[in-house]
């Protein structure tokens, strides 16, 4: 898979003589509950980014772990951009990209709090470039995923670190899930506007939603699936054609 951490510039000279797409994933430094890691946000797009490179033989851009997640300072460890800060931070990555003639970008999210920054930074510069086309996707709300979840969890509530997550990371890292430490809070309020003080307050195991022991590996596998494939058919829909640079 062409990884663009693993090369050179006249690497990526070459391909862009015939083809202009780049994938790049975007996640978060933040606490994910007592059992998953604070990678979590990033490896899952990642994973999913890797798979769809491989598949498709188009450029992965190293993952931009960090994202909007002030409401998680509640829970030590987490790291966080400001709004403003995330959008800023975007635009230049696209923009650098376009610089060298990627003009077709499939930004893949993995943290729901950044999903306000992205909308406002494709605002800016969707409007600035009539000749670049960024599409963004959170994984977890492709339809393909969609479908699988609700076959998996049935009336489950999922929303943060619960059994989606679980069960991708599962599958992803197994031997760094705690699941004996997995705990929730199934009674809170969840109409709450959440920071840094509430979001402890309600949920003081950092799990939104039901009980992350109902993840599987297995289930997890069936998720990635869905998610590749749905990542893949979308990539190749857009076709190749070469690149054109600045």
């Amino acid at each position: 898979m062409p990884l663009l951490e693993e090369m050179s510039w006249e690497h990526v000279k070459e391909y862009l003589k015939y083809d202009d797409r780049l994938i790049l994933a975007i996640g978060s430094t933040e606490q994910h509950g007592r059992h998953l890691t604070f990678a979590t946000d990033a490896m899952v797009p990642t994973a999913i980014g890797r798979r769809a490179s491989e598949a498709t033989g188009i450029i992965l851009a190293p993952a931009l772990a960090y994202g909007m997640s002030l409401h998680h300072l509640g829970f030590p460890g987490s790291l966080s951009l400001r709004p403003q800060t995330l959008v800023q931070v975007l635009l230049d990555i696209l923009d650098s990209a376009a610089h060298h003639g990627f003009r077709r970008i499939l930004l893949l999210n993995g943290h729901g709090g950044n999903i306000a920054s992205i909308g406002v930074a494709l605002g800016d510069i969707l409007n600035r470039r009539a000749d670049l086309e960024v599409r963004a996707r959170s994984w977890w709300t492709l339809p393909a995923v969609e479908t699988v979840t609700e076959e998996l969890f049935p009336g489950v509530n999922d929303s943060h670190a619960g059994p989606t997550e679980t069960a991708v990371f599962l599958a992803l890292r197994p031997e760094l899930a705690k699941m004996d430490r997995a705990a929730h809070t199934p009674d809170a309020d969840t109409s709450a506007l959440l920071t840094q003080t509430s979001f402890p307050a309600l949920y003081p195991h950092g799990v939104i939603g039901d009980d992350p022991r109902l993840g599987s590996a297995e289930a997890g596998q069936k998720i990635l699936d869905a998610a590749v494939q749905a990542c893949v058919a979308e990539l190749e829909a857009w076709g190749r054609r070469p690149g054109r640079a600045e």
